[in-house]
């Protein structure tokens, strides 16, 4: 994550030289100032502003698209008393910004959103914290809303929280602020097993109500996918993307798996320029994970029960190119899909350890 200060006095730049002492980043000044500015909302993650606030609300203005994507924007005036969380909170990080500005300024931060200012769970704050994606974040507002009146909220997991994972969601169910189902018996019966008219939060990698279910529930219906899935993909030389994106999305389905869930697509060496499978990737805004060759021929490939192919090992060096990928890029995790073929491509996936100790990414 890339940070940028921004300057108009010399005060300002003494405060801006301390603050990039902490988290580094490049320092503007008044030169070209406003070109900089709005060149910097699109290059980078954060932007530390130590000017008036109507300066920074002005020139920006025009640039704003959405919390999804709008970077985090902090203003602080030249002394450092305080540090404003101006734009994108909680998914742009600029509350966590501006209290950390703050810690080293010497000031105070002043953070405004509702569930902050109200010590509520605020859920895309927690989809950002543990890497999870959210589906359908129209939704946010009624769950948050909900929250704020004081109301419970359903929440449908299957992941566990008896080993201090999620303490948020854990102090909240003893608070009785949110009421825990399984993923399975939501799935089998619907509302039954929830606690009727509450908005409801899923987090899953990929189980969705029906349109009968959501019926019945009569509550909006916020989903979180956690992106704990790491795709392997072989492919014949020059394949073109559209294929490989189809036989990827197709195996996700069959596997009851939103493509939200993908945590990275990975590949040998041997692979790493083939443009479809990197094409793949930046559409669906996963990284690309090379896994060194000989990472995978290290391996032990009959006793994890992956299916080899000689005449793989004969045009890669290999016994194995998608599903020793997608293993070793999930941390040796959970194969869940072991080389589902199609033409000229194969598709594996394996879901991340829950330790996570070992993934690459971490």
């Amino acid at each position: 994550m890339n940070t940028a200060y921004f300057y108009l006095t010399p005060e300002g730049k003494e405060l801006a030289e301390k603050l990039s002492a902490s988290r580094p980043g490049p320092l503007f000044g008044k030169e070209n100032f406003k070109e900089n500015l709005q060149r910097g909302f699109l290059e980078y993650d954060y932007l530390v502003c130590i000017m008036a606030t109507g300066i920074v609300v002005r020139i920006l203005a025009p640039l704003i698209s959405h919390k999804t994507s709008d970077p985090g924007v902090v203003v602080l005036d030249q002394r450092g008393r305080y540090a404003i969380s101006l734009l994108s909170g909680h998914l742009g990080g600029a509350n966590d910004l501006a209290r950390e500005m703050a810690a080293v300024s010497g000031g105070q931060p002043v953070i405004t959103t509702a569930t902050d200012v109200a010590g509520e769970l605020s859920f895309d704050t927690f989809a950002k914290k543990y890497d999870m994606a959210i589906e359908n974040i129209g939704v946010l507002k009624q769950i948050s809303g909900a929250l704020l009146e004081g109301r419970s909220v359903n929440v449908v997991t299957d992941l566990p929280l008896d080993k201090g994972s999620w303490p948020e969601l854990t102090r909240g169910i003893d608070e009785g602020k949110f009421h825990l189902c399984p993923t399975g018996l939501a799935a089998s019966s619907g509302h039954y097993y929830l606690s009727s008219g509450l908005p409801t939060v899923v987090i899953h990698e990929g189980f969705s109500f029906s349109e009968e279910q959501m019926k019945s529930l009569a509550a909006p219906v916020l989903y979180l996918r956690p992106r704990t899935i790491c795709a392997g993909i072989g492919c014949k030389r020059n394949m073109e993307k559209d294929p490989i994106r189809e036989a990827l999305l197709a195996t996700l389905k069959k596997e009851g798996l939103s493509p939200l869930s993908l945590k990275c697509i990975s590949t040998i060496p041997l692979k790493a320029d083939e443009p479809g499978i990197l094409s793949t990737a930046e559409e669906l805004k996963v990284p690309l994970v090379v896994i060194p060759t000989e990472e995978i021929e290290k391996l032990d490939i009959d006793r994890l029960g992956i299916n080899r192919s000689e005449y793989v090992e004969q045009h890669t060096g290999v016994l194995s190119v998608s599903t020793a990928s997608s293993y070793l890029a999930a941390g040796r995790g959970e194969i869940l899909v072991d080389k589902a073929k199609f033409k000229g491509i194969t598709v594996a996936l394996s879901r991340v350890r829950n330790d996570q100790e070992s993934h690459p990414l971490r």
